[in-house]
Protein backbone atom coordinates (compact mmCIF):
# COMPACT_ATOMS: atom_id res chain seq x y z
CA UNK A 1 0.00 0.00 0.00
CA UNK A 2 2.58 2.13 0.84
CA UNK A 3 4.54 1.69 -1.95
CA UNK A 4 1.46 2.24 -4.33
CA UNK A 5 0.98 5.76 -2.77
CA UNK A 6 4.81 6.90 -3.69
CA UNK A 7 4.37 5.50 -7.19
CA UNK A 8 0.63 7.97 -7.17
CA UNK A 9 2.95 10.92 -5.88
CA UNK A 10 5.55 10.51 -8.26
CA UNK A 11 3.03 10.26 -11.44
CA UNK A 12 1.20 13.14 -9.79
CA UNK A 13 4.37 15.04 -9.43
CA UNK A 14 5.62 14.23 -13.53
CA UNK A 15 2.46 15.32 -14.47
CA UNK A 16 2.33 18.64 -12.47
CA UNK A 17 6.24 19.51 -14.57
CA UNK A 18 5.18 18.29 -17.18
CA UNK A 19 2.32 20.83 -17.25
CA UNK A 20 4.41 23.37 -16.47
CA UNK A 21 6.97 22.71 -19.19
CA UNK A 22 3.84 23.37 -21.50
CA UNK A 23 2.94 26.45 -20.31
CA UNK A 24 6.93 27.42 -20.64
CA UNK A 25 7.29 26.33 -23.97
CA UNK A 26 3.79 28.43 -24.70
CA UNK A 27 5.11 31.39 -23.28
CA UNK A 28 7.92 31.38 -24.94
CA UNK A 29 6.49 30.55 -28.32
CA UNK A 30 4.21 33.75 -27.21
CA UNK A 31 6.65 36.11 -26.61
CA UNK A 32 8.83 34.85 -29.41
CA UNK A 33 5.64 35.82 -31.63
CA UNK A 34 5.33 39.27 -29.76
CA UNK A 35 8.89 40.22 -30.45
CA UNK A 36 8.40 39.83 -34.24
CA UNK A 37 5.07 41.39 -34.79
CA UNK A 38 6.57 44.15 -32.57
CA UNK A 39 10.11 44.43 -34.68
CA UNK A 40 7.81 44.77 -38.14
CA UNK A 41 5.70 47.05 -36.93
CA UNK A 42 8.43 49.42 -35.89
CA UNK A 43 10.03 48.31 -39.01
CA UNK A 44 7.52 48.94 -41.26
CA UNK A 45 5.02 51.39 -39.74
CA UNK A 46 6.75 53.24 -36.64
CA UNK A 47 10.26 54.10 -38.25
CA UNK A 48 8.36 55.19 -41.61
CA UNK A 49 6.55 57.14 -39.60
CA UNK A 50 9.13 59.08 -37.59
CA UNK A 51 10.67 59.88 -40.69
CA UNK A 52 7.93 60.73 -42.54
CA UNK A 53 6.98 64.98 -42.73
CA UNK A 54 3.51 64.35 -41.04
CA UNK A 55 5.13 63.12 -37.86
CA UNK A 56 8.15 65.90 -38.32
CA UNK A 57 5.27 68.91 -38.22
CA UNK A 58 3.14 67.28 -35.94
CA UNK A 59 6.24 66.92 -33.00
CA UNK A 60 7.38 70.35 -34.24
CA UNK A 61 3.99 72.05 -33.90
CA UNK A 62 3.59 69.61 -30.32
CA UNK A 63 6.68 71.34 -29.13
CA UNK A 64 5.75 74.88 -30.77
CA UNK A 65 2.32 74.85 -29.30
CA UNK A 66 3.92 73.86 -25.55
CA UNK A 67 6.49 76.54 -25.57
CA UNK A 68 3.77 78.93 -26.03
CA UNK A 69 1.88 78.26 -23.76
CA UNK A 70 4.43 78.08 -20.96
CA UNK A 71 5.33 81.08 -22.33
CA UNK A 72 1.57 82.75 -21.81
CA UNK A 73 1.29 81.08 -18.22
CA UNK A 74 4.50 82.52 -17.21
CA UNK A 75 3.82 86.02 -18.91
CA UNK A 76 -0.13 86.11 -16.76
CA UNK A 77 1.92 84.40 -13.37
CA UNK A 78 4.59 86.79 -13.47
CA UNK A 79 1.09 89.99 -14.47
CA UNK A 80 -0.75 88.86 -11.69
CA UNK A 81 1.89 88.55 -9.29
CA UNK A 82 3.00 92.53 -10.08
CA UNK A 83 -0.66 93.62 -9.93
CA UNK A 84 -1.29 92.41 -6.56
CA UNK A 85 2.43 94.09 -5.32
CA UNK A 86 0.89 97.29 -6.95
CA UNK A 87 -2.41 96.55 -5.17
CA UNK A 88 -0.28 96.04 -1.56
CA UNK A 89 1.66 99.04 -2.26
CA UNK A 90 -1.39 101.10 -3.26
CA UNK A 91 -3.14 99.92 0.08
CA UNK A 92 0.11 100.86 2.07
CA UNK A 93 0.04 104.36 0.48
CA UNK A 94 -3.81 104.56 1.71
CA UNK A 95 -3.31 103.21 5.05
CA UNK A 96 -2.22 105.39 7.98
CA UNK A 97 1.17 103.24 9.46
CA UNK A 98 0.35 103.57 13.54
CA UNK A 99 -3.59 102.99 13.44
CA UNK A 100 -4.32 100.69 10.59
CA UNK A 101 -6.96 102.93 9.04
CA UNK A 102 -7.37 104.80 5.77
CA UNK A 103 -4.82 107.88 5.85
CA UNK A 104 -5.73 112.08 4.09
CA UNK A 105 -4.68 110.49 0.92
CA UNK A 106 -7.33 107.83 0.70
CA UNK A 107 -9.63 110.93 2.40
CA UNK A 108 -8.87 113.20 -0.74
CA UNK A 109 -9.27 110.78 -3.75
CA UNK A 110 -12.76 108.92 -2.14
CA UNK A 111 -14.43 112.21 -1.72
CA UNK A 112 -13.45 112.87 -5.81
CA UNK A 113 -15.72 109.80 -6.64
CA UNK A 114 -19.05 110.55 -4.66
CA UNK A 115 -22.14 110.33 -6.14
CA UNK A 116 -24.24 113.11 -5.12
CA UNK A 117 -27.60 111.40 -6.03
CA UNK A 118 -28.28 110.32 -1.93
CA UNK A 119 -27.54 111.01 1.32
CA UNK A 120 -24.26 110.82 3.09
CA UNK A 121 -23.03 111.96 6.07
CA UNK A 122 -19.13 113.00 7.28
CA UNK A 123 -18.10 112.82 11.35
CA UNK A 124 -15.49 113.97 12.51
CA UNK A 125 -13.71 112.56 15.79
CA UNK A 126 -11.67 114.33 18.16
CA UNK A 127 -9.46 112.21 21.12
CA UNK A 128 -10.31 114.72 24.33
CA UNK A 129 -7.09 116.10 26.21
CA UNK A 130 -5.22 113.89 23.49
CA UNK A 131 -1.71 116.58 24.09
CA UNK A 132 -2.12 115.12 28.09
CA UNK A 133 -1.14 111.64 26.74
CA UNK A 134 1.42 112.59 25.14
CA UNK A 135 3.06 115.53 27.26
CA UNK A 136 2.48 113.37 30.82
CA UNK A 137 2.34 109.87 29.77
CA UNK A 138 4.79 110.13 26.78
CA UNK A 139 4.33 109.42 22.61
CA UNK A 140 4.29 105.58 23.35
CA UNK A 141 0.85 105.54 25.70
CA UNK A 142 -0.61 109.08 22.87
CA UNK A 143 0.13 106.12 19.84
CA UNK A 144 -1.43 103.40 22.12
CA UNK A 145 -4.48 105.98 22.13
CA UNK A 146 -5.21 106.48 18.80
CA UNK A 147 -4.64 102.45 18.02
CA UNK A 148 -7.06 102.10 20.67
CA UNK A 149 -9.68 104.31 19.51
CA UNK A 150 -9.30 103.63 16.14
CA UNK A 151 -10.08 99.54 16.90
CA UNK A 152 -13.08 100.94 18.41
CA UNK A 153 -14.55 102.89 15.63
CA UNK A 154 -13.65 100.05 13.22
CA UNK A 155 -16.01 97.49 15.84
CA UNK A 156 -18.61 100.04 15.44
CA UNK A 157 -19.07 100.98 11.94
CA UNK A 158 -20.84 99.04 8.85
CA UNK A 159 -18.61 97.39 6.18
CA UNK A 160 -19.73 99.74 3.62
CA UNK A 161 -17.98 103.11 5.89
CA UNK A 162 -14.73 104.45 5.36
CA UNK A 163 -12.91 105.40 8.61
CA UNK A 164 -10.00 107.67 7.92
CA UNK A 165 -7.30 109.32 10.06
CA UNK A 166 -7.38 112.46 8.86
CA UNK A 167 -4.39 114.09 10.79
CA UNK A 168 -3.09 114.13 13.74
CA UNK A 169 -5.67 112.63 16.51
CA UNK A 170 -8.66 113.53 14.49
CA UNK A 171 -10.61 110.78 12.98
CA UNK A 172 -13.41 110.74 10.13
CA UNK A 173 -15.85 108.74 8.97
CA UNK A 174 -17.46 109.15 5.25
CA UNK A 175 -20.67 107.43 5.47
CA UNK A 176 -22.63 106.45 2.23
CA UNK A 177 -26.62 105.49 2.31
CA UNK A 178 -26.57 107.33 5.82
CA UNK A 179 -28.86 110.30 6.49
CA UNK A 180 -28.21 112.64 9.73
CA UNK A 181 -30.34 110.88 11.88
CA UNK A 182 -28.35 107.44 11.52
CA UNK A 183 -25.16 109.47 11.28
CA UNK A 184 -25.93 110.76 14.72
CA UNK A 185 -26.35 107.33 16.05
CA UNK A 186 -23.39 106.39 14.34
CA UNK A 187 -21.63 109.15 16.26
CA UNK A 188 -23.48 108.26 19.83
CA UNK A 189 -22.67 104.47 19.70
CA UNK A 190 -18.71 105.09 18.96
CA UNK A 191 -19.03 108.30 22.02
CA UNK A 192 -20.09 105.61 24.55
CA UNK A 193 -18.07 102.92 23.49
CA UNK A 194 -15.02 105.01 23.86
CA UNK A 195 -16.59 106.14 27.16
CA UNK A 196 -16.44 103.34 28.41
CA UNK A 197 -13.13 101.91 27.78
CA UNK A 198 -10.85 100.21 30.43
CA UNK A 199 -7.71 102.60 29.99
CA UNK A 200 -5.75 101.41 32.95
CA UNK A 201 -4.10 103.65 35.31
CA UNK A 202 -4.20 106.24 32.56
CA UNK A 203 -6.93 108.69 32.45
CA UNK A 204 -10.50 107.78 30.94
CA UNK A 205 -10.77 108.06 27.10
CA UNK A 206 -13.55 110.79 25.77
CA UNK A 207 -13.99 111.39 21.89
CA UNK A 208 -15.72 114.76 20.83
CA UNK A 209 -17.75 114.62 17.48
CA UNK A 210 -19.11 116.67 14.90
CA UNK A 211 -21.91 115.21 12.74
CA UNK A 212 -23.38 116.52 9.20
CA UNK A 213 -25.24 115.84 6.32
CA UNK A 214 -25.69 115.86 2.49
CA UNK A 215 -27.71 117.61 1.20
CA UNK A 216 -29.12 118.97 4.67
CA UNK A 217 -25.80 120.44 5.44
CA UNK A 218 -24.14 121.49 1.91
CA UNK A 219 -24.35 120.40 -1.22
CA UNK A 220 -21.06 119.98 -1.86
CA UNK A 221 -18.51 118.12 -0.13
CA UNK A 222 -16.09 121.14 0.81
CA UNK A 223 -18.79 123.14 2.52
CA UNK A 224 -19.70 119.51 4.45
CA UNK A 225 -15.89 119.27 5.52
CA UNK A 226 -16.40 122.74 6.87
CA UNK A 227 -19.54 122.26 8.58
CA UNK A 228 -18.33 119.56 10.21
CA UNK A 229 -15.28 120.81 11.46
CA UNK A 230 -17.35 123.48 12.68
CA UNK A 231 -19.60 121.37 15.09
CA UNK A 232 -16.69 119.45 16.20
CA UNK A 233 -15.13 122.98 17.87
CA UNK A 234 -18.41 123.51 19.06
CA UNK A 235 -18.38 120.21 20.66
CA UNK A 236 -14.71 120.79 22.14
CA UNK A 237 -16.22 123.84 23.28
CA UNK A 238 -19.54 122.66 24.91
CA UNK A 239 -17.18 120.54 27.74
CA UNK A 240 -16.29 117.91 25.16
CA UNK A 241 -17.23 114.20 25.56
CA UNK A 242 -20.61 115.12 23.21
CA UNK A 243 -21.74 115.08 19.51
CA UNK A 244 -22.80 117.99 18.09
CA UNK A 245 -24.65 118.36 14.47
CA UNK A 246 -24.52 121.63 12.06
Amino acid sequence: MYIKIIRYYRVLNWKVNWGLGIIRLWLLIAFVIFGIINSMLTHFITIPFINSLIFKCIFLGVVFGLANYITVELFLWKLNKLKNINKQLGLKLKTDSLTGILNRRAFDEDIKSLEHNGHYSLIFIDIDNFREFNNRFGHDVGDSVLVTVGQTIMECVRTTDRVYRYGGEEIVLLLRDCNKTNALKMAEKIRLKVSRLDNGSYPRITVSLGVSSYPDDGQIIHDLIVSTDQALLRAKKSGKNCTISC
